[in-house]
């Protein structure tokens, strides 16, 4: 293992300060929160119990509140749904959101300066629905607020002034904008939405979801752009999409397929996920991103295990020199190339054990991602990564938070600099 930097002994002290205060303020007259806990940045709303309901048609009359201290499941598929009753030919909208104040401290990027730092972002969120006969027409929105770094971050080498692109942060962000038209158990959504690809259940507590099992926050992804259309009869999930491939705007004209069957009985969902591309980007800067996978929850009141597992498609499609890369490269050399149009494949997994209580969400995460040994010796490397996340609610709108990350470390990951696999995020949250 790798040895810290002289930074890492107070960074821990941080750590273990936010450890003693989430356990030990006591709270015996704050009261319970209605909410089980902080989805950050996916698709669900804390305020609401269901997005559809039980019999899979869309509904056209939205599900009530749950009552103040009442715990609530929830469907990170989708964005919230306004919860006002509505009538023939009647509007009805929803807004809310969340800011965040926190600090962060990840030693993987040691190497680049940025580290350890305090962060504010903020999440806005607001839709309208109207109902014209059978039909329900839908917009709703998510969008994110941003703090970027200085601009001053350390280039001194090609490899740095590489991976520096990878902090241009854009302080406003659309992370969701649909328009979607249902009719009985059809729907049909275009704009930017969550990728049907799997499904997860655990809270995010960044707007970059990197607090994630690697499969996540490496290979799946959370969004993409395109025309989503969905068929939900009793107890079934069915999608497919024609999107862009990545996250943003398409810098490819061909297009990928993205699809899933699953199911949905309340305590057991299950499902299986498919994305078909010939990769993202142009000629030579052009990177496979294709997987197949299969998802599943099992839930018992206040106790949920869920995982994903995927076999992968990913590396560059021709020979490109890693340290021109401008638009964000990778930490794990998922960017290098095996040989001309010779994409590379990896399977991985995640297991997630999570609580959700009153006052406290607690969660346990592991998993392992295996990429194909192609003689380079850091892509080569297995990576295991566990992460923990407790989150205390205070009240309906104040809550605090604790993430960790523990992943395989690599030495002389860049020359002699390691990749230190610990990662830590404590901060406050109020949710609007």
């Amino acid at each position: 293992m790798a040895q810290l930097s002289n930074k890492t002994p107070c960074s821990l002290c941080w750590l273990v300060v936010a450890c003693l205060g989430l356990a030990f303020v006591d709270a015996s007259s704050a009261q319970q929160p209605a909410w089980p806990g902080n989805l950050g940045s996916s698709a669900a709303y804390d305020d609401l119990s269901v997005i559809h309901e039980p019999t899979g048609a869309f509904p056209e009359q939205l599900p009530s509140m749950p009552a103040y201290g009442e715990s609530t499941e929830y469907h990170p598929d989708h964005l919230g749904l306004p919860t006002d009753p509505m009538g023939e030919d009647a509007y009805s909208y929803y807004a809310n959101g969340k800011a965040r104040a926190y600090y962060y401290n990840d030693q993987r990027i040691e190497f680049t300066g940025l580290e350890a730092t305090f962060l504010v972002e903020g999440v806005v969120n607001a839709g309208v629905q109207r109902q014209c006969g059978d039909w329900l027409y839908q917009f709703d929105t998510e969008l994110f607020l941003n703090q970027r770094f200085e601009r001053n971050i350390y280039q001194e080498s090609p490899w740095r002034w590489s991976y520096a692109h990878n902090f241009d942060i854009d302080q406003f962000q659309i992370s969701q904008l649909r328009l979607a038209a249902a009719w009985g158990d059809w729907r049909a959504t275009v704009g930017k939405f969550q990728t049907p690809f799997g499904r997860f259940y655990y809270p995010l507590y960044r707007n970059n979801f990197d607090d994630s099992p690697f499969i996540r926050s490496e290979a799946i992804l959370y969004r993409e752009t395109g025309a989503l259309l969905e068929y939900k009869p009793a107890g079934w999930d069915i999608a497919v999409a024609l999107t862009n491939g990545g996250l943003e705007g398409d810098t490819n004209s061909s297009k990928a397929l993205v699809a899933r069957v699953g199911n949905d009985f309340g305590w057991l969902a299950t499902g299986a996920s498919v994305k078909i591309q010939d990769g993202v980007g142009s000629e030579d800067q052009k990177l496979y991103n294709g997987h197949v996978g299969l998802d599943a929850m099992v839930r018992n009141e206040r106790w949920s295990l869920s995982g994903e597992v995927i076999y992968d498609q990913y590396g560059m499609r021709r020979p490109y020199p890693l340290d021109n890369i401008f638009w964000g490269r990778s930490l794990y050399y998922r960017d290098v190339n095996k040989g001309p149009w010779e994409p590379m494949y990896g399977m991985g997994y995640y297991v997630n054990l999570q609580y959700t209580g009153p006052k406290w969400t607690l969660v346990a995460n592991i998993g392992q991602y295996f990429p194909e040994q192609i003689g380079i010796r850091q892509q080569d490397q297995t990576n295991t990564r566990s992460l923990i996340k407790a989150s205390r609610h205070w009240t309906p709108m104040v809550e605090t938070y604790l993430m960790m990350m523990n992943e395989t470390t690599l030495n002389d990951a860049w020359g002699n600099e390691p990749r230190v696999g610990l990662y830590y995020v404590f901060g406050c949250q109020f949710n609007m």
